[in-house]
């Protein structure tokens, strides 16, 4: 009975041991999220990799494309265990495709800017994030965006994503399909190459008559205006007066003002690699409370991502939201719709 025992332990233990290496994929994975804007297609796991296959969508117009970061970059993605204490990082981000065409095999280097396929319209990514096959005791975990983001909704994070087996319920092919084909058909993004075709001639339209030219007024504020390379000073708090929104949106008005303003941070922060930035965002007075302040906060993670792809570190930017606060206009006006910039040296 001894051996028997013995015999019967040894073929549970290799009957376990071969469960985990077992190749399968989930094609119906579980997992909450911030926004619509993105979806993990599917979960692979190998006997060697945990693979997250990654999809979201940018708008042409809001977005200056997408940023991936690898290993020891700045913000790339890790599972934070749940139901275990234990943080996993990423191995590669590979297969970039947009709109379905490879733009590399593999992210090098500190990051990988992909610009969006054109001016208008929205533009379709995807990428494989790989980990370690992750252990079986396991069974939640969370995709961060860089550690420290665990609550900036402005990350592309996934929550409580559930960790399968071979044994549990993975759908097949078709379910993940269906959930790509719905994903891109709610976005108007059901083309899956960059080809393009011949667009139909738009008609003739007269041409709109141009605003009259007014000379804005002279702001108020502590803060002083940002126009040259010589206002940016340590210690020191400036209004990026040149970069306008429209209302209830991250849109810029008027994009070769709020590019000059945009090169004059990133060249300050490149000659002045010590240098760290807060960029304080507001808002105009209408409106619901929260929106505001969920507005102010995207504009200036915009500028935040921005100065990411060009290079700088979001580790050296912070954002602070501060939604209607302190008007400039106190009845109301577009240059409410404002961020500060206050300079930090080390």
């Amino acid at each position: 009975m001894k051996y028997i025992s013995i015999v019967l332990f040894l073929m549970t233990t290799i009957f376990a041991v071969n469960a985990q290496d077992k190749d399968y994929v989930d094609h119906k994975p579980e997992y909450r999220k911030w926004l619509d804007s993105y979806i993990i297609d599917k979960i692979e796991y190998t006997q060697t990799n945990t693979i997250i296959y990654f999809r979201f969508i940018c708008k042409n117009d809001e977005s200056g494309g997408a940023i991936f970061y690898p290993p020891g970059g700045a913000s790339p993605w890790y599972l934070k265990g749940r139901n275990v204490n234990k943080d996993v990082d990423i191995l590669a981000v590979k297969n970039i495709r947009r709109n379905g065409i490879l733009l590399t095999k593999e992210v090098t280097g500190n990051s990988f800017h992909a610009d969006p396929a054109g001016k208008t319209g929205n533009t379709v990514f995807s990428c494989e994030v790989y980990f370690p096959r992750l252990p079986n005791d396991l069974k939640t975990a969370d995709l961060i965006e860089g550690k420290g983001q665990e609550y900036n909704r402005r990350h592309f994070n996934c929550f409580n994503i559930s960790l399968k087996t071979w044994e549990d319920d993975l759908g097949s092919e078709d379910d993940s399909k269906k959930k790509v084909e719905e994903f891109e058909t709610k976005f108007n993004t059901t083309k899956t190459t960059d080809e393009k075709k011949p667009e139909p001639k738009p008609e003739p339209k007269p041409e709109p008559k141009p605003e009259p030219q007014t000379k804005p007024e002279p702001i108020t504020g502590d803060a002083a205006p940002l126009h040259s390379a010589q206002d940016m000073e340590c210690q020191k708090r400036l209004l990026l007066d040149r970069i306008q929104f429209h209302d209830n949106s991250t849109k810029y008005k008027g994009m070769i003002n709020a590019n000059r303003t945009l090169n004059l941070l990133f060249d300050f922060m490149r000659e002045h690699p010590n240098s760290t930035i807060v960029l304080h965002g507001y808002s105009d007075i209408f409106g619901n409370k929260e929106r505001n302040e969920e507005l102010s906060e995207a504009r200036v993670i915009k500028i935040q991502r921005w100065l990411g792809m060009v290079g700088i570190s979001p580790n050296r930017i912070e954002v602070e939201a501060h939604g209607s606060a302190d008007p400039l206009i106190p009845e109301g006006d577009v240059r409410n719709r404002r961020v500060e910039v206050e300079v930090k040296c080390n």
